[in-house]
């Protein structure tokens, strides 16, 4: 019996142990199980709510909107990021090995998640006792950027990872490939490969070689840790590790690997060149804005050309600059921009005149050190630099000045002229700060193009556009348009040698009861008969008054409308002096009429608009009228060449080519105006104050303006071969007298030809009498009628 016992015992703990092992492995196939169940309704559930992967296949991320001038140049950039979309193609296989090499070495193997380089990345970072090596995938990485939030939690991982592996579905290695190269962060605000290049390298993308590309690549992991501007050797030690990397993945050989590590590179922020327009992009910024939306604007991806000509406007720029400084100095020496204290002057007196870097032809702000007696001798300091005034213009701040002149202490702007080395000294003139403004505005005519928008001397001083948002008087510049409805007059039948009286006239003045208005010419005299011709060329106002008296206010300003002035007209008779505001582009626009033969052609400054896609989305197809008849422009053509050769625009003959203009100036000189065209383009200039207050002694329309409108077109026509002004059918030319406006008998001498409307001219030793109704002479008591009229006017010229 004592044998069997402990057999028994044996058995019955076996029993035990099976019915233990068997328990215990099926408590943890129902834990497994239910675990599996957990997770998988866990999965089931997290993938019900993620988004579509669809989504993937319309990639239109935030992109630049680049702005480019005519000639392709660019103008501007708008973005709230930094990134050019590029196509797949058009990265190099070398910068896309590079990339996996660093960031997924596995990519074109693994179904979205890569379950080896997890095991791998947890022992390095448990070996490591901290993170050293991250596991998602490139595809995951898209998955974060583009369909999740960049949050690090466990939910968002198991996310990533479902959509990895359905992106692998739908979308090609490439397809993946193009969206993670074109988002990705690179540091210094560029996102994306393409914006990278450009910023670091100063190249596309697909210029990029292989030293370039793994230095990219290695900036993934943590762009400014890593940045080659501010770490360079940190970046160089990522560009090694991507670079081995790559010989690891047989994408390099190791001849190849030491030949890019060897490279030289140009590292640094590079800024593209750009046209210098601010005041036409900013004008462009708006039209886009208004058009297609902020959103658009900064995110599209929009490629704009505008009609801005940069060589052009580099003329404009030039022209307002010297004609504004010319106008300062007529006006005389103001006193200095700001003053330094003795102790302050002492310690730059005593500075050491070392090189300072400066270049001629720069302006610089500088302090006056030392003035001799008779003040023609005056030193200056530049920082490190010492300079001296030109002897011009130390006789020009002597000259009839209001202020003591110039001591030590006072702080000028000067422009370095000429270094003297055996001196150690530059030569300088002054650059007195112009306290006038001044516009320009240029359109190509025929087609409307606005090549030019100058909108004032200095747009970071001042972004208030002059060329289109400044409604001033434009003066006798507005006469034309007055001429023109005359010769237009469906009854009344006025032509270029129509005579009018030029002499006292009163009008009752309705804003002031009781009060009467005695027009005047500029000079304060008064000229007796004149024709059309004269009156237009000298900018007689008295004659101009009393044909706009005669045509009545309702017709004109009908007439004067067709031009495209939108701007109000006040209906009184001092409109015929220009009192009404109105803009320089819509007075240019004006004038574009009468070189147009007739035609108002819609201004255009943007002529096409091209999404992300290379679609084009708007194209300029300008809105072109008849507005007056093509004889009626050419005989007002023909009256504004007169002004140039014999009247208020005569400095305009310079230019030794058919050219027509007219000048404007407002009361008390506080507007000065050119507006002038040649067969190929029409241009105005506005000089002014701000504050509305005086230009200065005898600054007039042929002064103040007139001088930069030359400069300008002497360089805008320089290279366009001279053309004379058309002709059009239903003009004829008949020899008469200058001052009589009557016709010359066939063979007698003098007189010189003047065109007309065919039918209209006058016959020989025919004159208008004044029984017909062709306006005509009046004499002195006959001029002096009351009518009603409007509030004294400015004089004009």
């Amino acid at each position: 019996m004592s044998t069997r016992k402990p057999r028994k015992k044996k058995k019955s703990a076996w029993k035990v142990i099976k019915k233990i092992f068997l328990w215990t492995g099926l408590l943890v196939l129902m834990v497994g199980a239910l675990a599996g169940g957990v997770g998988l309704g866990a999965l089931y559930w997290m993938s019900q709510g993620l988004p579509r992967i669809e989504r993937l296949a319309d990639y239109r991320p935030p992109a630049v909107t680049q702005v480019l001038a005519r000639d392709g140049s660019l103008m501007v950039e708008y973005f709230h990021q930094r990134r050019y979309v590029v196509p797949i193609s058009e990265i190099p296989p070398l910068v896309c090995k590079a990339f996996v090499s660093a960031e997924d070495g596995n990519f074109y193997n693994h179904p979205g998640v890569d379950v080896w380089g997890i095991a791998r990345a947890f022992y390095v970072n448990f070996k490591a006792g901290r993170t050293v090596q991250g596991a998602s995938t490139i595809t995951q990485q898209v998955a974060k950027m583009l369909l999740l939030t960049p949050k690090r939690t466990w939910e968002r991982k198991i996310k990533e990872a479902i959509l990895a592996y359905r992106m692998e579905k739908y979308l090609s290695k490439d397809e993946i490939l193009y969206l993670y190269l074109n988002h990705i962060y690179l540091g210094h605000g560029a996102h994306g490969i393409e914006a990278a290049a450009q910023i670091y390298f100063g190249k596309h993308s697909r210029n990029l070689n292989l030293a370039e590309a793994a230095l990219l690549a290695g900036l993934v992991k943590a762009p400014s840790r890593y940045s080659p501007i501010r770490h360079p050797r940190r970046a160089r030690t990522r560009q090694e590790y991507v670079i081995t990397r790559m010989v690891e993945e047989s994408y390099l050989t190791s001849e190849e690997a030491k030949a890019a590590l060897n490279q030289n590179l140009d590292i640094r922020i590079h800024k593209k060149d750009r046209v210098d327009a601010p005041y036409y992009q900013e004008y462009v910024r708006q039209w886009l804005e208004d058009k297609f939306g902020r959103t658009q604007l900064y995110e599209g991806g929009l490629t704009v050309i505008t009609a801005c000509d940069p060589a052009l406007t580099s003329y404009g720029q030039v022209a307002i600059a010297k004609g504004l400084e010319d106008l300062t100095k007529r006006q005389g020496f103001r006193g200095p921009k700001g003053f330094m204290k003795s102790d302050q002057l002492r310690e730059v007196i005593e500075r050491p005149i070392l090189p300072a870097g400066l270049e001629a032809g720069q302006e610089v702000s500088a302090v006056v050190t030392t003035v001799s007696p008779d003040e023609e001798q005056v030193s200056f300091r530049m920082g490190n630099a010492r300079g001296l005034l030109d002897p011009v213009d130390a006789k020009w701040v002597r000259k009839g000045r209001k202020s003591p002149g110039l001591k030590p202490g006072d702080i000028m702007d000067v422009r370095l002229d000429a270094f003297d080395p055996a001196r150690n000294l530059w030569h300088v003139g002054l650059c007195p700060t112009p306290s006038a403004q001044a516009a320009i505005l240029a359109i190509e005519a025929v087609t409307g193009r606005v090549r030019v928008m100058i909108g004032g001397r200095d747009f970071w001083e001042s972004q208030y556009n002059r060329a289109v948002q400044a409604h001033r008087q434009p003066g006798s510049a507005f006469k034309p348009f007055i001429f023109s409805a005359a010769l237009d007059h469906p009854v009344q039948k006025w032509n270029s040698a129509t005579v009018v009286m030029d002499s006292p006239v009163v009008y009752e003045d309705p804003g002031q009861p009781g009060a009467k208005w005695k027009p005047k010419n500029y000079e304060n005299r008064f000229y007796g008969p004149t024709t059309l011709r004269t009156a237009l060329e000298h900018s007689r106002n008295v004659v101009t008054v009393k044909i706009l008296s005669a045509l009545g206010m309702d017709y004109t300003i009908d007439y004067i409308k067709r031009f495209g002035i939108q701007s109000p007209l006040t209906p009184n008779l001092s409109l015929a002096l220009g009192t009404s505001g109105v803009s320089l582009l819509e007075l240019t626009q004006a004038y574009s009429v009468f070189v147009n033969q007739g035609l108002l052609v819609e201004p255009v400054c943007v002529e096409k608009v091209i999404d992300r896609h290379g679609q084009v989305i708007f194209e300029a197809k300008p809105h072109k009228e008849q507005v007056i008849p093509e004889q009626t422009s050419f005989l007002v053509t023909h009256l504004l060449r007169g002004v140039v050769e014999n009247g208020t625009g005569r400095k305009m003959k310079q230019l030794n080519r058919p050219v027509a203009g007219k000048t404007g100036t407002t009361n008390d000189l506080r507007d000065a105006w050119f507006l002038g065209f040649s067969p190929q383009l029409v241009c105005g200039v506005w000089v002014g104050q701000d504050d509305n207050q005086p230009l200065g002694r005898r600054e007039t329309g042929a002064r103040a303006a007139g001088p930069i409108w030359l400069e300008f077109m002497k360089e805008a026509l320089k290279d366009l071969p001279p053309m004379d002004f058309t002709v059009p059918e239903g003009v004829v030319f008949a020899r008469i007298n200058h001052d009589t406006g009557r016709a010359i008998p066939t063979g007698s001498p003098g007189g010189f030809f003047e065109a007309f409307k065919a039918g209209t001219e006058p016959a020989p030793q025919d004159a208008p009498t004044a029984g017909e109704t062709t306006p005509r002479a009046e004499d002195f008591l006959q001029a002096e009628t009351f009518a009603p009229a409007p509030t004294p006017p400015p004089e004009q010229n």
